[in-house]
């Protein structure tokens, strides 16, 4: 085995009945020359950025769940919350994840989708023993193959947030304003990379715009920032942000762009079920996306408005939050959101706006698709403006 010796953050329980179990594992991950970090709380710094930089310097992060509060109800037990956030920042910055559990804890959401785990028994640890072995060594080839082939990649972008405001202007058009702060994590940053596409198959959708305007509002003073359109078709849009010269890391900037296009919404329930019953809609139930947002880079804010017409009434709203290409329900994330009240919806005399604020002091997992769904009812409104 080679004496390259790598870093990996241990995610773990701080409680004094955990340490022994912990210790034993730290000493295990060390024969590996895999040196094992644990976060010091102590440390001077904000709590988020701090673990941010630990994260972003080591080379792994290795999950100890421990048994930490029996679920009412049931033989199980939940571990650490924490946990489940340190592993979403992993995965925000591609960090290769082994996850040890303890027997009888519950897990969920990410960790539930993980397949890189172990479990192992807290009164007979040495019983598989051997299987946390393999799993380590394959972790360390893992480390020094990434490593010979530079295939473990940080994210190039932190985006401090995203402010955007879509318009229902009648049943033909959607206007959208947004503005973005972003701050380069590399040296040499050229491009920064939007799209938008349709995800179902009706003919007369279309998300191609009838107009875009970008603006650069903060820069470097010595870098040129502009837009250039990549994809400009009915059923995909994308375009991206140049810097000349390249953004170096830490320089920050901020730039916002209008959008006006084509609604391509259902503008109302009888128009929803005809898509549905032709079978080129993206879902098989009456539900419709006011907006939806895939989260590829770290980002500590999200906010969207979503404006509806004069007059126009809506139903049963709701925010849904969904990982990958196979949208796997994130029950915690969703339950995050619901209980911080980060999406609500009120009507102003005779109009309705829906709000979504997702505030993550732990940045949002890349993966995260965020969704905020409406019924329609039939509109009141007999013609467009």
């Amino acid at each position: 085995m080679a004496e390259v010796i790598y870093k990996a953050f241990v995610s773990c329980s701080l409680a004094e009945e955990d340490q022994e179990i912990v210790e034993v594992f730290k000493k295990t991950i060390r024969s590996f020359k895999i040196e094992p970090i644990v976060y010091d709380y102590q440390e001077i710094g904000g709590l988020s950025d701090k673990i941010k930089e630990h994260i972003v310097e080591v080379d792994c992060l290795i999950a100890i769940i421990t048994r930490r509060d029996k679920i009412e109800g049931t033989n199980l037990w939940s571990g650490p919350t924490w946990i489940q956030h340190e592993l979403a920042l992993a995965h925000a910055f591609n960090k290769p994840i082994a996850i040890f559990v303890e027997e009888g804890v519950q897990i969920e959401g990410l960790i539930e989708m993980e397949e890189r785990r172990n479990i192992f028994k807290r009164d007979d640890l040495f019983c598989n023993f051997d299987k946390i072995i393999s799993f380590l060594f394959s972790l360390r080839e893992y480390l020094e193959a990434a490593s010979s082939h530079d295939i473990i990649a940080s994210p190039a972008i932190l985006k401090h947030y995203i402010r955007s405001k879509q318009e229902m202007v009648g049943n033909k058009y959607l206007v959208e304003r947004t503005e973005i702060m972003m701050e380069s994590l590399i040296d040499s940053l050229q491009s920064a990379f939007h799209r938008i596409e349709v995800e179902e198959m009706t003919e007369s959708v279309s998300v191609k715009p009838e107009s875009f305007e970008f603006r650069c509002l903060e820069k470097p003073s010595h870098t040129e920032v502009t837009h250039e359109i990549l994809v400009n078709r009915e059923s995909v849009f994308s375009w991206k942000v140049n810097f000349n010269p390249p953004l170096k890391k830490s320089e920050k900037v901020k730039y916002a762009y209008k959008k006006k296009g084509p609604l391509y919404n259902p503008y109302t329930y009888e128009e929803l079920i005809k898509r549905i019953e032709a079978g080129t809609y993206e879902y098989k139930e009456p539900k419709c996306e006011a907006c939806e947002w895939t989260i590829s880079y770290p980002t500590y804010e999200l906010h969207h408005d979503f404006e509806f017409p004069e007059d126009y009434e809506i139903r049963e709203y709701y925010p849904d939050v969904v990982l990958g290409q196979e949208k796997v329900k994130a029950e915690e994330e969703l339950k995050r959101v619901v209980d911080g009240n980060m999406f609500s919806a009120e009507k102003v005399f005779d109009k309705w706006i829906l709000r979504l604020k997702v505030i993550s002091h732990w940045l949002t997992i890349n993966i995260i698709l965020i969704m905020c769904h409406q019924k329609l009812t039939k509109s009141r409104m007999s013609k467009a403006p």
